[in-house]
């Protein structure tokens, strides 16, 4: 792929995604990208990446930080959906994101920040979703050393610091009507069954063996509930090593 190949795909785009950068982050959203049959671009800051992209049949340009507007322009920014910035930099990833808003107000704004406290600051910049990747990892982290049942975080906004745990029903014999269950946890998310997602079942729904619950939790709370699940003959917790 060379890059008049390159920008001669580009200039056929629409709808499509910018990436902007390609480390670990900027890869595993390509990927994904790519599992999704979505038409995208890939901006990158160091040139010398661009060969082996390209010969990975990545449709990918030079973005040097001096010329961000112009790399964006080149991109199609004017006609693309969204743009996902993943740069190390956080300045890089505002910078970006005001940018490709005065080439295109429509176009989605999606960036990580790798300071929290820039959060603020990314939304003000027009980015319509910000992800905070240490903060969300550090978050799972550290709960995963009290249950082994938390798989997922919210933070920002009015959820931050609220759970979603897992829970598999893992006594033999359970047979639990959902009115029940639902008097043991607050909020239950959805029921998973051999692979099949249950989202609100009926009052009268019979809870099984082999069964996985999604609750969505606090920090605090979570302790108490599996407890609580414990105790009522849901689930079987392991007794602590050591």
């Amino acid at each position: 792929m060379s890059d008049e190949l390159v920008s001669n795909m580009v200039g056929k785009m629409q709808g499509h995604t910018i990436v902007m950068g390609y480390k670990f982050l900027g890869m595993y959203v390509v990927e994904r990208l790519r599992e999704m049959g979505l038409e995208f671009v890939v901006l990158v800051r160091d040139e010398a990446q661009l060969p082996s992209l390209h010969k990975e049949g990545i449709p990918a340009m030079g973005s040097p930080i001096a010329r961000s507007y112009q790399s964006l322009v080149k991109a199609g920014a004017a006609r693309a959906s969204s743009i996902i910035c993943t740069f190390d930099d956080d300045g890089d990833n505002l910078l970006a994101i005001l940018n490709a808003k005065k080439i295109n107000p429509k176009i989605r704004a999606i960036t990580i920040v790798n300071d929290d406290e820039l959060y603020e600051a990314a939304v003000a910049s027009g980015a319509d979703v910000v992800v905070a990747p240490y903060e969300l990892a550090g978050q799972i982290l550290a709960m995963s050393t009290v249950s082994k049942g938390v798989s997922a975080v919210f933070v920002k906004g009015n959820m931050k610091d609220k759970f979603i745990a897992e829970f598999t029903v893992n006594r033999e014999g359970v047979a639990m009507r959902f009115s029940e269950l639902c008097r043991l946890a607050s909020v239950i998310m959805v029921l998973n069954r051999e692979g099949q997602l249950l989202p609100n079942p009926p009052d009268d729904y019979t809870v099984e063996t082999g069964d996985t619950i999604y609750v969505l939790t606090e920090r605090g709370e979570l302790l108490e509930l599996e407890h609580r699940l414990a105790e009522k003959g849901v689930i079987r917790l392991e007794p602590p090593q050591g």
